[in-house]
């Protein structure tokens, strides 16, 4: 049982933060093994259709659901945004229970403002968010878009609240009092974006899109970035900090994802390390050749507790 050194040393440097990449295995953490529509793709996506044989690609699952729910004559377009806005009710009805059921079984010390300064969520809910909030001095921000990546590139109006271009830079910020905060971000949409949920990123169609805005969202930094500027985007701050890879197993569909943190290893000769935890290290898989591991010899369970302390521990 070992913590990481190199990732050791910068939890100790009072001058480094973190960015989190938070994925769904934090729900299973605290939820255990209690079905949860927002800990499992299978469950989410069975609650859409019982029927549906999966295949663990879940996007293309997604658009097989499509296709078995598409009313005659219905537009597959249309067919997508009443699942989609099934999706929402079911992750929201969850997320509410889970607000009111297991508050207490969340690992809230990770969330580190002296140490963690953006979580790039991949997951639709809000749940961190809104446990922090329950603590005392802490409030969170409303939705705010401050990047001139949201902006027209023919005015600096910005762009309907609804594009990926808005939704995929937008933020909160946890402000905990005295102390400095944590923005967090949701580029593939959260439950929150609008009543009919439209912009969550789920299926080909609308991953392939928000690809599309990765590209220019990257585009757009190495503009600034050559003319000494900063932009307040969730890809700055993967470019800026050390990386933790919390609860997310980070597979090859991420497509998102990967553009980014190859890009950002392109761009730089000597980048900043990657962190992630993960159970196994006797199988070398695409994750192994470009992540860290957090910690060796433990199981998640271990993993977990054992990030909780060091992140409490600190001053």
């Amino acid at each position: 049982m070992a913590i990481n050194k190199e990732f050791d040393e910068l939890l100790k440097d009072p001058k480094i933060k973190f960015t989190i990449i938070l994925g769904s295995g934090i729900h299973k953490k605290a939820l255990d093994k209690k079905d949860s529509v927002i800990s499992s793709w299978e469950l989410l996506l069975r609650a859409l259709d019982p029927n549906i044989k999966l295949t663990g690609q879940y996007h293309l699952d997604f658009e097989k659901i499509i296709q078995l729910k598409k009313i005659t004559c219905e537009d597959s377009h249309k067919t997508e945004e009443r699942l989609i806005a099934c999706v929402q009710k079911l992750i929201s009805d969850d997320q509410k229970r889970v607000l009111r059921d297991y508050s207490k079984c969340y690992p809230m010390n990770i969330f580190n403002p002296d140490k963690v300064s953006d979580v790039i969520s991949l997951n639709f809910d809000e749940v961190p968010e809104l446990l922090l909030e329950q603590q005392e001095g802490v409030k969170i921000g409303k939705h705010i878009n401050d990047s001139s990546f949201s902006k027209s590139k023919n005015s600096e109006k910005s762009v309907s609240k609804n594009t990926y271009n808005y939704l995929a830079t937008r933020h909160r910020e946890v402000k905990f009092k005295g102390r400095e905060s944590i923005r967090f971000w949701h580029p593939h949409g959260s439950i929150e974006n609008n009543s009919k949920g439209e912009k969550i990123v789920l299926g080909l169609h609308r991953y392939s899109q928000m690809l599309e805005t990765v590209i220019s969202i990257r585009n757009h930094h190495m503009q600034h970035n050559r003319l000494n500027k900063e932009d307040n985007t969730w890809y700055y701050r993967l470019i800026q900090n050390p990386i933790i890879i919390l609860g997310a197993g980070m597979s090859p569909t991420e497509w998102d994802m990967w553009f980014a943190l190859t890009s950002r290893e392109r761009a730089n000769e000597k980048t900043k390390p990657i962190f992630q935890m993960r159970e196994c290290e006797c199988k070398r898989d695409h994750c192994h050749e470009w992540f860290q591991p957090l910690f060796t010899g433990m199981d998640f369970k271990e993993q977990w507790e054992e990030l909780e302390k060091l992140f409490k521990n600190i001053k």
